[in-house]
């Protein structure tokens, strides 16, 4: 009882360790665990997608792709043509324009550099309104002018970097909001920046407002979020699909939400119009996507420009305008595809903010569910899984990661809610993980005490029976089909004269040790050793389908091994040897046998008998190898020679014999086997005539074969001597 609750105190305490590593790392969360969380949310996002809501507005994307580039040239192109775009699509009903590109430099005019051309030669001529009139940032902001349009700007880290001219942001800044002045000074969370990039001031006037285009990367470089206001020293700026979503919208300004919390001021989201957008302290939101490229609909910009496009698409429609071109450099890489044009991002961004109640969010208080989820899953499963076999914590462990999972995208799927799981997942999965190896190393620790007593008794196979199936533990005998194997090493009477007692005690064991690791290697199962006679049976005491075919196998390894010993034994000055085996496959007893001073595991019966008389009859016939018929049967793998018909001493009933072929088979043993069959047949069909012609033939492909060489001296006896009437072709051997 005491060891007991030693034992649950030390694995709770383990399971608070690892529950309080892991809310740690959910609080600080390292770049390596921010990719793993990455890669869940990306499983989520990809194989549990949302239905994609029909979106109110009616977005459309002007490509600047391949075949705009081939046909108009390669870009920057002449402001003149993008006034040409914008002026068709305002023509066609387009009611908010954003450019996914910066116009951060004025375009040069060729009038104006013809003119100073003509100045430094002295050369004056008034080109008037010539100048103003081919202007074509003029001309591109005459056309932006007559629509709602956005352009896009670029926000730097690097101070030194300040292109173009920065519009005044439609937001409610943090100053009119905030009452306490003095937690002002970028006391707030947002992405800060320290220079720009940003359309010209000409452009910037004629448009309605401006938004960064700027991605939120994370460690692995993926695009998953996006900030909707970022900070350039003490304003606030709206991202590109924000300021595109106010035009639309028709609201004035932006209002950020806020709190104060421990002297920082915190965001809890975005008020436009009566619209209002979650985000984190960050003002990041989740980008929905919803599966791979071309969610909405593309449009070359040569088609519009060249008034292609005769349908009514672009009516009413809200529309950006970048690229999907390979040279352009805005593809980003996204959890749905490698390459995700950014222009399309954006527009997903906007969608998103149109339809706020289809919004994916990660709400405020997720970092404390997941620590409590950490504490009361972790501890629980800690204690549940005390004192249960590893199977069964296998189980558990397995049911209690997939249930986690499972409500992890289920609350994902129905209420939009992301919930970051690797932390969780972490610290079930390692204590899961530690609790089973404890209870594999605790039963090992039993097997090999239970190994350490019996298994100088018993076969490793039946121990391990023993140990897992409690049922097998009285050790009953039953009757089961089996296979034996009988091997003997040859003439070792003869052999073990000429060896002293030591010399002849390590040939044995060297021989027996790896002989008896073959046999284990094939499932099977050691009966005795005899001598220098080894006999082993395969069904038992665990159950194997195949067991004819694995002691035939092993029977083939025998003789390799077998082969490579009576080399090493030549080489260290002891006698060759060579073995012949005998297989039978029957009905058999099998069980602990024996009387109350000692036992033993072994098998009873005459198919058992009748694989002994087969392993000694192989040196009469000169093979390695004798199996009976009903091994022959289930062995399905192999091709067989055709031995004999016999009548072993102790049975009345004929057998019949056959020798095994090794793999990889030769025509000629094939040939030999299909002429021998015909041989036998002849011969008990009393046509020995015949039968004899044919082994005459086997004789000259095989001179030595010591089988060949038997029946023909038997068919010579039996050709000046024939047998009674009621011969049936069998042999009798009056041997055991």
């Amino acid at each position: 009882m005491k060891n007991n609750v030693s034992f649950l105190l030390y694995d709770m305490l383990l399971g608070f360790f690892f529950v309080v590593c892991f809310s740690f790392l959910q609080w600080l969360q390292p770049s390596w665990f921010k990719r793993l969380e990455g890669i869940a949310y990306d499983f989520k996002l990809v194989h549990f997608i949302h239905p994609a809501p029909v979106s109110p507005a009616n977005i459309q994307i002007i490509d600047i792709d391949e075949q705009s580039l081939k046909e108009i040239g390669r870009w920057p192109w002449p402001r003149s043509q993008l006034a040409r775009l914008v002026d068709t699509l305002t023509a066609q009903g387009s009611i908010v324009i954003s450019f996914d590109m910066l116009f951060s430099e004025p375009q040069q005019n060729p009038v104006e550099q013809v003119n100073k051309a003509l100045q430094k030669r002295k050369r004056n001529y008034d080109f008037g309104d010539l100048i103003k009139e081919l202007d074509n940032d003029v001309i591109f902001a005459k056309a932006i002018s007559q629509n709602d349009v956005i352009l896009g700007t670029l926000l730097q880290q690097n101070r030194g970097i300040v292109l173009g001219k920065m519009q005044a942001p439609a937001i409610n800044q943090i100053a009119t909001l905030v009452k306490n002045k003095d937690i002002i000074n970028n006391n707030h969370q947002l992405h800060q920046f320290k220079g720009f990039n940003a359309s010209i001031e000409k452009l910037n006037k004629a448009a309605l407002g401006q938004g960064y285009i700027n991605a939120v990367f994370d460690e692995d470089g993926f695009i998953r979020r996006t900030a909707l206001i970022s900070a350039y020293k003490d304003t606030i700026y709206p991202s590109l699909a924000l300021e595109t979503f106010r035009a639309y919208s028709f609201a004035p300004n932006i209002t950020p939400i806020w709190h104060v919390e421990n002297n920082s001021v915190l965001l809890s989201g975005l008020a436009i119009g009566t619209s209002i957008i979650r985000t984190d302290n960050r003002a990041q939101m989740l980008i929905p996507f919803r599966g791979g490229i071309k969610r909405y609909s593309y449009t070359s910009a040569t088609a519009v420009m060249n008034e292609k496009v005769v349908d009514k698409r672009f009516e009413g429609a809200v529309v950006f305008i970048g690229s999907s071109a390979v040279g352009m450099a805005d593809l980003r890489t996204t959890p749905v595809s490698l390459l995700y044009p950014g222009v399309e991002v954006h527009a997903t961004v906007f969608d998103a903010l149109v339809q706020p109640e289809n919004q994916v969010v990660q709400p405020e208080w997720w970092l404390g569910a997941n620590i409590l989820l950490i504490l009361i899953l972790g501890l629980w499963l800690s204690y549940i899984l005390i004192e249960k076999s590893p199977v069964a914590m296998l189980m558990i462990a397995a049911s209690v990661l997939g249930a986690v999972w499972a409500a992890n995208v289920y609350i994902w799927h129905v209420y939009q809610i992301h919930l970051p799981i690797i932390a969780l997942l972490l610290v079930l999965f390692v204590i899961s993980i530690t609790a089973i190896m404890k209870g594999f190393y605790q039963e090992n620790l039993q097997r090999k005490h239970v190994k350490d007593i019996f298994g100088q008794y018993v076969p490793p196979a039946h121990i391990d029976e023993l140990l897992n199936d409690t049922n097998a533990s009285s050790m009953d005998g039953e009757r089961k089909e089996m296979t034996v194997l009988f091997a003997d090493i040859r003439n070792f009477t003869h052999l073990s004269e000429g060896l002293n007692a030591n010399e002849l005690k390590q040939l044995l064991n060297d021989y027996l040790s790896p002989i008896t690791e073959v046999i284990f290697k094939h499932g099977g199962t050691i009966d005795k050793y005899v001598g220098d006679m080894v006999m082993a049976f395969w069904g038992a005491p665990l159950n194997d389908a195949m067991h004819a075919e694995h002691a035939v196998n092993a029977a083939f390894d025998m003789l390799t091994k077998t082969a490579q010993l009576s080399n090493e034994f030549k080489q260290r000055g002891l006698p060759a040897i060579a073995i012949g085996i005998g297989i039978n496959t029957g009905m058999m007893n099998v069980g602990d046998m024996g009387s109350s001073f000692r036992r033993a595991y072994t098998v009873l019966g005459d198919a058992v008998n009748l694989g002994s008389r087969l392993e000694s009859l192989t040196k009469y016939y000169g093979v390695d190898m004798l199996i009976s018929e009903t091994t022959l049967m289930q062995c399905s793998s192999y091709h067989f020679h055709f031995v004999d018909k016999v009548k072993v001493v102790g049975k009345d009933k004929t057998t019949n014999l056959y020798m095994p072929i090794k793999k990889p088979i030769n025509e000629s043993q094939l040939q030999q086997a299909d002429y021998f069959e015909q041989c036998f047949l002849c011969y008990t069909n009393k046509d020995f005539t015949k039968s004899m012609a044919i082994i005459d033939k086997l004789l000259q492909l095989a001179p030595k074969c010591k089988l060949y060489l038997l029946f023909k001296k038997r068919l010579q006896v039996l050709l000046q001597k024939p047998p009674s009437t009621d011969w049936d072709g069998s042999f009798t051997h009056t041997n055991k």
